[in-house]
């Protein structure tokens, strides 16, 4: 696994287990970044750093059949199938995407996008 494809994973799977820290998401959040999640819709920076003071962590967090590819210089893809629980056993999987960008030596995420998963197994 290249140093990367290391450091999205990370940030990625931050987004989970640190879904109740808007300091996470203020600094891992590109200004201009989108997440589309049905049924919120579109998900701007504001409203996503603001939400995250009223977020519950995930536990159990897992990130499979991942692929990451640079589609440009600075322009990484990352696409998976995430589950992961809150308290009270609230269990969310969801085939994800997500696009980051790397500015002032950071990698931010730019869009990502969630879709229901439901395994065969």
């Amino acid at each position: 696994m290249s140093k990367i494809t290391e450091e999205v994973i990370a940030i990625e799977r931050g987004f989970w287990i640190r879904s109740n820290d808007p300091q996470y998401f203020a600094e891992h959040l590109a200004d201009d970044g989108v997440t589309v999640i049905e049924p919120m819709g579109f998900i701007e920076k504001p409203l996503a750093v603001q939400s995250a003071t009223q977020g519950e962590p995930f536990t159990s967090v897992e990130l499979a059949d991942v692929i990451v590819r640079e589609i440009a210089p600075d322009v990484v893809m990352l696409a998976y199938h995430g589950r992961g629980e809150r308290s009270g056993g609230k269990p969310y999987q969801g085939s994800i995407c997500s696009v980051y960008v790397k500015r002032e030596g950071r990698w931010q995420a730019v869009l990502s996008a969630h879709q229901p998963w439901k395994p065969t197994t």
